[in-house]
């Protein structure tokens, strides 16, 4: 049986969505239980490097292309018409619109084109809106990455509940099989500029993130002398960040650094010599950096928005979503807490951290491709 899985967004961006693809196809790939599977991979202008051993049940196909809209929409569309498979897999985003074939297997991370559009350009809202509805149709199997998720899916999309399959995200092999090394403690401390001390949170810099929510909470904390700290925000810049800082004293702007996007080897770290993370997104379909934060035994404070209580559990402490006020409670509240609860938190959020792992995943997602057989 040959399997395609689509992979050229990796070619383009690098966000929890691309993590996805690459880590769950990787796991796919590997796993020698099924000797009868052929994997077809597609790749943007070149191969990813996390691709380039060869393996036997392997093919790797090269789609060239510059424009991302004329190359995922025309490009690609005509070259998959060319290649032969069984089952065809786009594990970042849904199929090309003029891709109609029955076996097309789509992932839909979460519906906020629908349930939170104003935080999206109104061009992009629509684009997906469209996609979302085309990869929905008929009977082809669907993929989210959280039950709530898949009741958004169901519920908007009128899609029947059990032609989608929850695939959950998993932890990095960075967090996964973590071994501290002190020379690249000190390098992610240099690369990045952390400061001493400081509450950390790691996301894209976009709307729907709500990065404005904790620098106020932050900087109302400051002025109120209720904590005394700096604030890292870790991560790629998107769009509408550029006064995230606007009408901030000069004290509080000196007390925020930010990282950029931080590599896989260091991320760990920067992590680990954080005193708290926070986690404001307003809407998420899974939530990948407060697991991570959890996996480097950091206290988590997040939003009480869409999938977050699910994926993190009772690990987690939250405040109402976008509420300020209930936001600087919790800093308060967990910056204050005693040795023995802090070490009652930093377990229990190791432990559910450890309940997401790729190749479990990844197991659930081959049935459910073999399954449509």
């Amino acid at each position: 049986m040959k399997v395609l899985i689509d992979l050229t967004s990796l070619a383009d961006n690098f966000s929890g969505i691309e993590r996805f693809a690459l880590s769950i196809t990787k796991e796919l790939i590997s796993d020698q239980s099924r000797s009868d599977i052929e994997y077809i991979l597609v790749f943007k202008n070149e191969v990813h490097k996390e691709f380039a051993e060869e393996q036997h049940n392997v093919k790797k196909i090269i789609v060239r292309g510059k424009n991302k809209l004329i190359f995922n929409q025309l490009q690609l569309p005509l070259k998959l018409a060319t290649i032969k498979a069984d089952y065809y897999f786009f594990p970042a985003f849904p199929a090309p619109f003029f891709f109609f074939d029955r076996n097309a297997i789509s992932a839909i991370h979460d519906v906020g084109c629908w349930d939170c559009p104003s935080k999206n350009k109104k061009y992009m809202t629509l684009y997906f809106k469209l996609m979302y509805r085309k990869a929905a149709l008929g009977h082809k199997k669907v993929v989210t990455v959280s039950q709530f998720s898949k009741n958004r899916i169901s519920k908007i999309l009128k899609k029947n509940p059990d032609e989608i399959a929850v695939i959950y995200d998993g932890l990095s092999d960075c967090f996964a099989n973590f071994y501290y090394d002190r020379g690249q403690d000190m390098k992610a401390k240099e690369t990045y500029g952390l400061p001493e001390r400081y509450i950390l949170c790691l996301s894209t810099l976009e709307p729907r993130k709500n990065m404005r929510l904790l620098v106020d909470a932050f900087s109302e904390l400051i002025k109120e002398k209720k904590i005394d700290t700096n604030l890292v925000l870790a991560g790629r810049k998107g769009w509408l960040m550029d006064d995230l800082l606007s009408n901030l004293d000069k004290e509080i702007v000196d007390r925020i650094h930010f990282t950029g996007f931080v590599e896989d080897d260091l991320l760990p770290y920067v992590y680990r010599n954080a005193q708290v993370f926070v986690f404001p997104s307003v809407y998420e379909g899974f939530g990948v950096p407060p697991i991570e934060a959890m996996s480097m035994g950091i206290p988590v404070i997040s939003s009480d928005a869409a999938s977050l209580p699910e994926v993190l559990g009772e690990a987690a402490y939250y405040f109402e979503n976008r509420k300020l006020k209930d936001l600087k409670k919790q800093i308060v509240t967990v910056m204050n807490l005693p040795e023995e609860k802090i070490d009652m938190t930093k377990k229990a959020g190791v432990e559910q951290a450890q309940l997401f792992n790729w190749k479990t995943e990844a197991l659930k997602l081959r049935d459910t491709l073999l399954i449509q057989r």
